[in-house]
């Protein structure tokens, strides 16, 4: 999930959430509604103020819904086809489904891809088919309205072939067919998805400088640069797994049993451990049992004068739930678990015995090492004439 996002539910085992971010949408959404759309519906000219704002804020809610209906689409097609769905974040430029890897094969990133505008559409012809049946009133016929074309502007913004958009990972899915390799349809689909955000960033510029139009132009190249940004994202984040297929935490992590007890002072930290050790950070272990990890991070916190008198267990990271890999955990699963707490180093357990720590840097190590020598997945087997 998105950094600085607050879970509002869960849905089928998958938590849903907003990022601090999509408040500024939600503003913008009632904001322009209440001023530049309702006032102008016939039959709504001259309400009182506050109902052309309750009415945008209703609608801007709707639309809310709207995107985590599109996105829960995404999410159950991709739990249905045996990828681990995380959770759902709601955003300034949308909603975003965090998925656990990829897909395995094209057509089920297609699937799962194509599956997000067809929602889109539906909920627009869903909703049209209720405004034309119950025939309702000025203000409900308005957010009726408002409701079918967001949605038919959502399902065809997102079939756009700009990765990571849905209409991108489609076209990288063809892509992914058409030559047989994941890595190639990402670099296919994350070009076409640079020239559109180039695209979107130049028409910005023009909206700015010979309309005159300054929100209009800052708001479609805010949108080209997150999709410029996302693409090269999108892309980096691929290759490092196709680079890392294969590698397991055994390889990169060096056997190291050094802990420290909860009851040791942050002075003896710092002296015995830190500076002799010439560490960044050590697993805290009590009567055997891994409790948590303290970090160079964690002391700086301390004031000095309070070393002596603060113990590890008062500083430490991870007494809410240690987050830990095994020794036969991939570096994909390594590099995930760093990023869920933005961690510089897990604690390696196997069978409740504690192997030693992977770090950020060991894993950078290793794909730099793999660059290098140009491998991607694991070594070959040797022959049987080449083992001899």
């Amino acid at each position: 999930m998105l950094g600085n996002s607050v879970r509002l539910f869960r849905i089928a085992g998958i938590d849903v959430g907003v990022h601090v971010s999509w408040l500024v949408i939600f503003g913008l959404v009632t904001w322009s509604l209440a001023v530049g759309v309702f006032p102008t519906v016939p039959g709504l000219e001259g309400r009182a103020v506050v109902e052309y704002w309750l009415l945008g804020a209703i609608t801007a809610i709707l639309l809310f819904a709207s995107v985590v209906v599109h996105e829960l689409a995404h999410s159950l097609v991709a739990k249905s086809r045996g990828l681990e769905v995380r959770s759902i974040t709601l955003f300034i430029f949308g909603g975003v489904s965090n998925l656990a890897g990829e897909a395995k094969k094209p057509s089920t990133e297609f699937v799962i891809a194509v599956v997000g505008p067809l929602t889109s559409f539906a909920i627009a012809a869903v909703v049209l088919a209720v405004n034309l049946a119950i025939s309702p009133g000025a203000r409900v016929g308005a957010v009726l309205s408002y409701l079918v074309f967001i949605n038919v502007a959502l399902g065809l913004f997102n079939l756009v072939p700009g990765f990571p958009l849905d209409g991108g990972r489609v076209l990288r899915a063809i892509a992914w067919n058409w030559t047989g390799s994941l890595r190639r349809g990402t670099e296919i689909a994350a070009f076409v998805g640079q020239l559109v955000a180039w695209g979107l960033l130049l028409w910005g510029f023009y909206r700015i400088l010979a309309e005159n139009d300054l929100f209009g132009g800052i708001w479609i190249g805010a949108i080209g640069w997150f999709l410029q940004n996302a693409a090269q994202s999108s892309l980096q984040q691929v290759l490092i797994e196709q680079r890392l297929r294969g590698a397991r935490v055994a390889d990169v992590v060096e056997p190291d049993t050094t802990v420290v007890a909860p009851d040791v002072s942050v002075m003896t930290l710092i002296e015995d451990y830190f500076l002799r050790g010439n560490r960044r950070a050590v697993p805290v272990v009590a009567d055997g049992r891994l409790t948590g990890m303290v970090t160079l991070g964690d002391v700086k916190e301390v004031p000095r004068e309070r070393w002596a008198s603060t113990t590890v267990a008062e500083v430490m990271g991870g007494r809410d739930g240690v987050v830990s890999v095994s020794s036969r955990s991939t570096l994909q699963r390594a590099l995930e678990a760093l990023a869920q707490g933005d961690f510089e180093q897990v604690p390696v357990v196997d069978d409740g015995t504690l192997v030693g720590v992977v770090t950020r840097a060991d894993i950078v190590r290793q794909i730099q090492l793999r660059e290098a020598l140009d491998l991607e997945g694991a070594l070959p087997k040797p022959t049987r004439e080449g083992a001899r």
